[in-house]
């Protein structure tokens, strides 16, 4: 389908206007695989030096601009030709979506006049994706379009799919739609002034006997964590995450780590004792609230930028940041900072050896206690270092015994609960940080989904290391049919040997099957492209799948 010939090489094509805009945002990286509707996009990209980063997998290349976006700063920008081209992102869009993650998908139409079999109604698919559609029209700017799709992705913190025909891409830029300079378009949308809801919450701390505040991925700004721990020392309040949040309070007194089924026993203890749970940029799912078992006896509140309530929560509408000041200038003439109404359960990462102590099950030669192997394996974490965690059963070891980074950040690619995302996702990341080292904590079926994209790390020079917590089964699937009696065998889809898999793929490799994970952890976070192939037991269920199976409230 290309249309270049016969076009004057003086006039610039809107392939060469869109990647003047893009590379003029700063953006460093655009993640695409290449098509026919897509080509001369990529083409004047790489010629403006923009990084062009050739995934093997268009939904890959979206997973990686969203993880570019995350450590970045930046809205991450991803390019994929049309037809199937969009339709294999559908996954990591909705992820994106469910996330709350801006980026653009430039994503080619098939040219005007076009019958073949790509055609494709790609706005509808777009919606059902959960994402924003717009269409750009001939006449228009290539960077006022740009410019649009990034304000309104900022504002609406979701995706925004920009369709650019083909034939619109190759074809030169004439008249007003020849202007290079972004619309000044505001980035977020207004935010509620959220008197009502601190007045509200106001009232709740002052009465409440045995308050709790939760933080999840909407108070994680610059502002709102500081102002909740004044909170929590003012009221005696016990401070805990979500856990996109792992880590936010981490240190401070009244830390009590991740709250809901990822609690470490401790906590657990003084969350069901609280009367009242104040939750700041959280869902308060059913993950957060062990499907409401957790908080019983508590009446939960939360604060929300839109009237949308969830469950039995009450729901105030407010921006946190804004909401949490006016709390805190409303309860400054309080008589003195409350004593906590718990004792104090101190570190994490201390709290957690009770799980090591109370449950010791038999392993297997040849395997490794994941829980234990992450013990060691985080001890060499550099201190600045960006984590990724996967979705599944391994993702309970990880999000309890991997501590989130003391200068780095701790990132969760579990939305929408799909598992396969955190290598794609974590490469985004790498990408968006080089400067840090990003490890990436992800299971073996999960590892295979997108093991591909290994070749994709090398050829980007990711300074990447990626442990796969091998049990050489669908995890939770197998430990859920093994607890029911079923036939858990059914599971068992044992990988091809991954050390050998990664090494053929350009990463450097090893395989920690024995009491040898500090040595082994050690070289496998040098820095470079790595794989460590981690042989866990399957006699070891993570806390959160054994609760519910032991007797023990969930």
């Amino acid at each position: 389908m290309s249309t270049f010939a016969g076009i004057d090489a003086a006039v610039p094509t809107h392939a060469q206007a869109f990647a003047e805009a893009i590379a003029e945002t700063g953006c460093t990286h655009v993640f695409s695989l290449m098509g026919d509707g897509n080509m001369h996009l990529l083409i004047a990209l790489r010629r403006r030096g923009v990084d062009i980063v050739e995934a093997r997998h268009e939904s890959a290349a979206v997973a990686m601009a969203e993880g570019y976006g995350w450590s970045s700063g930046r809205t991450g920008i991803c390019s994929v030709t049309h037809g199937p081209g969009l339709t294999h992102v559908a996954t990591s869009l909705v992820v994106a979506a469910r996330n709350h993650s801006p980026l653009v998908l430039i994503a080619a139409e098939t040219p005007a006049g076009y019958q073949g079999a790509q055609s494709f109604d790609q706005a509808s698919f777009a919606a059902a994706c959960e994402a924003v559609y717009r269409r750009m029209m001939p006449g228009e700017s290539p960077a006022g379009v740009l410019g649009e799709a990034i304000a309104l992705a900022r504002a609406e913190l979701k995706p925004v799919v920009l369709g650019v025909a083909a034939d619109l891409l190759a074809s030169p830029v004439h008249g007003t739609a020849a202007a290079t300079e972004m619309p000044r378009v505001h980035a977020t949308p207004p935010r509620p002034d959220g008197a009502a809801a601190a007045e509200r919450l106001a009232q709740l701390l002052a009465e409440s006997a045995r308050p709790v505040l939760i933080a999840g991925r909407g108070a994680m700004d610059d502002v709102s964590p500081g102002l909740m721990r004044t909170l929590a020392e003012r009221f005696g309040a016990g401070l805990a995450t979500t856990l996109p949040a792992k880590g936010l309070f981490g240190g401070h007194f009244l830390d009590l780590g991740i709250a809901g089924g990822l609690a470490h026993p401790a906590a657990e203890r003084v969350l069901r004792r609280a009367d009242l749970v104040v939750a700041i940029g959280a869902a308060m799912g059913r993950s957060t609230t062990q499907s409401m078992r957790l908080f019983a006896d508590a009446h939960i509140v939360k604060v929300v930028r839109d009237h949308e309530g969830e469950g039995k929560a009450e729901s105030l509408h407010g921006d946190a940041a804004q909401t949490l000041r006016q709390v805190v200038a409303l309860t400054q003439s309080a008589t003195g900072d409350r004593q906590p109404w718990f004792i104090p359960v101190g570190l994490s990462s201390d709290c957690w050896q009770e799980d090591l102590r109370d449950y010791a099950p038999p392993i297997p030669d040849g395997t490794v206690d994941p829980r234990r192997a992450l013990v060691d394996i985080s001890e060499h974490i550099p201190e600045d270092a960006n984590v990724v965690i996967s979705n599944g059963h391994c993702s309970g070891f990880a999000a309890a015994f991997v501590p989130a980074p003391a200068r780095g950040r701790f990132y969760t690619a579990q939305g929408f609960g799909s598992i396969g995302q955190a290598l794609t996702t974590a490469i985004g990341v790498a990408l968006g940080a080089p400067g840090h080292k990003t490890v990436v904590f992800e299971g073996d079926a999960a590892f295979m989904m997108h093991a591909p994209e290994l070749d994709t790390a090398a050829r980007a020079g990711a300074n990447l290391t990626v442990f796969v917590l091998n049990d050489q089964a669908l995890g939770t699937e197998y430990q859920r049919l093994k607890l029911e009696g079923g036939d858990a065998d059914a599971a068992l889809v044992p990988p091809p040997d991954v050390a050998v898999l990664a090494g053929a793929l350009g990463a450097r490799h090893a395989t920690i099957a024995a009491e040898d994970a500090q040595t082994l952890a050690a070289e496998a976070l040098a820095p470079g492209l790595a794989v460590a192939d981690v042989r866990t037991a399957r006699s070891v269920l993570s806390r959160h799948l054994r609760l519910p199976h032991t007797g023990a409230e969930t």
